[in-house]
């Protein structure tokens, strides 16, 4: 039986196969046309489509073209079902992953929602929730920054998120400050053991630092004076301890815009 021939440019509309990825497919010995040896077109034939749509069948299946390739090398169905419990693993993982981040990506964009409402404007909200996993010196004590790794998944976790300074200070002004390593919960975890900040009744404000609003300037006398301003005028009193996280870094003119939200902890 004789068998039908086609372009690429044929092969490529009848399957919706892309050009790069064809020539992915001829590189790995996937699929191998003959050439024509009057004008030196590829061709491919019935077993170079077929082939193909297998090829596809088995990437909608989470399996690299390496890996199809390797397959028509020749496998047991034992072998194959191994081969699918691995794949379904890793995309069971791959989910999870990115439902964590669709996560992430909410809770920054309802942040950015919440600077126009909240930016250099004050009012009271509880601290969420924050396990401490341990401390470090300074922001910019780069060398310290493994122990912030050893508690984070990194394919999951920025360290950003993973970093609350704190302050603390009394009527003349600041008298120490340290860094956190925390991770965020939804609940109190009473039942844990652990260190946690709980505070239910904080003075709160968002920030811009950064070069493009202060330049060189450090806002933190500043942004704590304003803050514990409007605090002493609502009769609060603070209990001498401020938590500062980094929520947002974008640029303007190339310049960095970082946006901070600031929980003062105040008398019930």
């Amino acid at each position: 039986m004789e068998r039908n021939t086609y372009r690429t440019s044929q092969l490529l509309e009848i399957l919706g196969v892309s050009r790069d990825a064809l020539r992915y497919y001829e590189e790995l010995g996937i699929v191998k046309p003959n050439q024509n040896e009057t004008n030196n077109y590829r061709q491919f034939d019935d077993n170079d489509m077929y082939t193909l749509m297998v090829a596809d069948f088995y990437k909608k299946r989470n399996l690299s073209m390496r890996e199809v390739r390797e397959l028509q090398e020749g496998r047991a169905i034992h072998e194959l079902e191994h081969l699918f419990d691995i794949k379904a693993d890793q995309l069971e993982m791959t989910i999870r992953n990115n439902k964590h981040m669709l996560q992430k990506i909410k809770e920054t964009k309802t942040f950015c929602e919440e600077i126009n409402k909240y930016l250099n404007n004050y009012s009271i909200k509880e601290l969420p929730t924050y396990e401490v996993l341990g401390e470090f010196s300074d922001f910019y004590s780069f060398l310290e920054y493994p122990a912030i790794l050893e508690s984070m998944d990194l394919k999951k976790e920025d360290i950003l998120s993973k970093i609350m300074r704190t302050f603390t200070f009394n009527q003349d002004g600041f008298i120490d400050s340290k860094m956190y390593i925390v991770e965020k919960h939804k609940t109190n975890l009473k039942e844990k053991s652990g260190c946690y900040l709980r505070h239910s009744k904080c003075i709160y404000t968002i920030v811009e630092d950064g070069k493009y609003q202060n330049g060189d300037n450090d806002i933190k006398d500043k942004a704590f004076d304003l803050t514990l301003e409007w605090g002493n005028e609502q009769g609060l009193k603070p209990k001498g301890i401020a938590f500062v996280n980094t929520r947002l870094i974008t640029y303007l003119d190339n310049k960095e815009r970082a946006f901070l939200e600031i929980y003062i902890p105040v008398e019930e």
